[in-house]
């Protein structure tokens, strides 16, 4: 039997680390079930140990890859793009995001392939000078399919990307109340 491991978050996607993420770490067979998970083994106890320790080693090295931010791309055989302009995005937009972000059951998102449905949606137009434009927001549901075919680097790129900036406006705004605090 011929396994294809997960050599980085290229290889995993979106759906396969919801399920994972769903996985009860307390579980006594936690290990178990990633490995299965992983590899579509369902009798590990039919694995060596060396086998079985080297391929978990294996696919926890790939869940720890970073990822990458990407504007755009294609799964299955659609092209999808993230929101061009934020500063246009629609009120069912916005509160769907603000919705998504927010479901979380022990700080993982259980919403995450929504969250990223809002994000990213078919591509209906191109220019030139790489500019695009993506279907209108009518919900998550219409290209769910895609999105969890999405590989997680690009997920993690996304989610990098939001947190990065986050972080550097908490950090200019700090600044901005010290520098107007210290005028007073």
């Amino acid at each position: 039997m011929k396994i294809i491991l997960p050599d980085n978050l290229n290889d995993i996607t979106l759906k396969d680390y919801i399920s994972f993420m769903e996985l009860d770490p307390d579980a006594e067979n936690y290990e178990d079930l990633i490995f299965t998970l992983f590899t579509g083994i369902e009798n590990v106890n039919d694995v060596s140990k060396k086998d079985y320790d080297n391929i978990l080693k294996h696919v926890y090295n790939a869940l720890q890859q970073e990822g990458q931010f990407k504007r755009t791309f294609s799964v299955g055989g659609v092209d999808l793009g993230i929101i061009p302009n934020f500063d246009k995005i629609t009120g069912g937009e916005y509160s769907d995001l603000v919705k998504y972000s927010g479901t979380e059951v022990d700080g993982q998102n259980e919403s995450l392939d929504r969250l990223i449905a809002v994000l990213y949606r078919p591509i209906i137009k191109t220019d030139n000078f790489g500019n695009y434009k993506i279907e209108n927001y009518k919900g998550t549901s219409g290209h769910l399919e895609q999105i969890n075919k999405l590989p997680m680097s690009v997920v993690n790129g996304c989610l990098g990307f939001f947190l990065n900036l986050s972080n550097d406006l908490e950090d200019h705004i700090q600044k901005f109340t010290r520098v107007e605090l210290a005028k007073v």
